[in-house]
This record gives structure tokens, C-alpha cells and sequence, in this order.
């Protein structure tokens, strides 16, 4: 089965800039790890430059978007990890988990090739006050539907700490509630 970004992320890149107000708290959250596993990788966005990263990806498109320069990116998914047991420092996964097909496996495997943390950027289903879902109230359903409740995760990986992290009304970044503040962007 082709990866869903192999149809949906042509452009993606220019899409998806890094936000750094975004990026430092997920730097933060990484710690000293110095070999980090970016699962879902993408394009790139959110890598730290100073950090031995190995990238996977499901969809050849995104790993075609990657930046000179980016980690090599493996081609696979999130639930059948090609990497020994703790074989990295920490994990990372930022807006990818809802694509999963099957979450808990994903991040029990995450959990199985790291020995620091599991370092991930989603969204709370259980959120609501987003402009977006005044006008499209169907993103609630969809939200609902794909992505896990926050409980789901301590279930996954044990012990988690939860961290809200705000997205500026400025935000560089092209993901979907990231327009919050300007609903002009989606005209530009």
C-alpha cells in the first residue's frame, strides 16, 4: 500500500517551515541525546542540526523533499522499527502519530529503540476553542477518529510528562491548526 504523502505531500516542504518557538521545546525536550530516531521524519522539519539523527519515512515523496544536507532517510514505519533494542539516545515523532496505522505498536517500538526519551508533537483530540472548528466543525469528528487520547500514550510508553506547547499567531509552520490566528494564510 503506498503511503498516504506519497499522494497528499507533493510541495510539502514549502509547506512545513519549522517554527523556532516550536522548535525549542522540542529541543528541550530531547535533552543532552545525542543520537536521536525521527520517526515519521518527512521532510525534515524539526531535526536538530547538532544531534546524530536517522530519519524513517514511509513515503518515498517526502524523503525526495528532504533538504541537502538533512539526515539520510530510511524508507519505513513506525510500527516495524529496524533498529536493535535502546539503540538511540532518544525518539522523536512531531505531528505523524495520527497517520499510523497502528499507534500503540509505533510507539511501543519507539519506546523498545530508545533508552531516553520519546519526544513527540500531536494534538489533544479532546482540545476544543480552535477557531477552525467553529466553521469546520467535522475536524472535531476527524480529530476524534484518528488521533489518540492523551491517556493512550502513558498507556504506550509508560510514565509520559505533557507539555502544552503554543502556537504563535505567527507561526512559520503550514500545519492545519497553525492558521488559528490567520485564516487569510489558507488564501495566500
Amino acid at each position: 500500500m503506498p503511503a498516504i504523502y506519497d499522494a497528499i505531500g507533493v510541495d510539502y516542504a514549502n509547506l512545513r517551515k519549522p517554527d523556532p518557538r516550536i522548535a525549542a521545546y522540542i529541543h528541550a525536550a530531547l535533552g543532552d541525546a545525542k543520537t536521536v530516531l525521527n520517526v515519521g521524519a518527512g521532510a525534515g522539519s524539526y531535526e536538530p542540526v547538532d544531534r546524530q539523527i536517522t530519519a524513517v519515512e514511509p513515503s518515498a515523496e517526502m524523503i525526495r523533499q528532504r533538504p541537502e544536507g538533512a539526515a539520510p532517510a530510511i524508507q519505513g514505519s513506525a510500527e516495524a522499527l529496524s533498529f536493535a533494542d535502546d539503540s538511540f539516545d532518544a525518539a522523536m515523532a512531531i505531528l505523524t502519530v495520527h497517520h499510523w496505522t497502528d499507534k500503540a505498536k509505533g510507539l511501543t517500538e519507539m519506546r523498545r529503540v530508545s533508552r531516553g526519551p520519546v519526544v513527540l508533537l500531536t494534538f489533544d483530540p479532546a482540545h476544543r476553542g480552535c477557531w477552525l472548528t467553529d466553521y469546520l466543525p467535522e475536524l472535531v469528528t476527524l480529530d476524534e477518529g484518528q488521533m489518540p487520547v492523551i491517556a493512550d500514550y502513558a498507556r504506550w510508553l509508560g510514565p509520559v510528562t505533557t507539555l502544552p506547547v503554543p502556537i504563535p499567531h505567527d507561526c512559520s509552520d503550514g500545519f492545519l491548526y497553525a492558521y488559528w490566528r490567520r485564516p487569510h494564510a489558507y488564501l495566500d
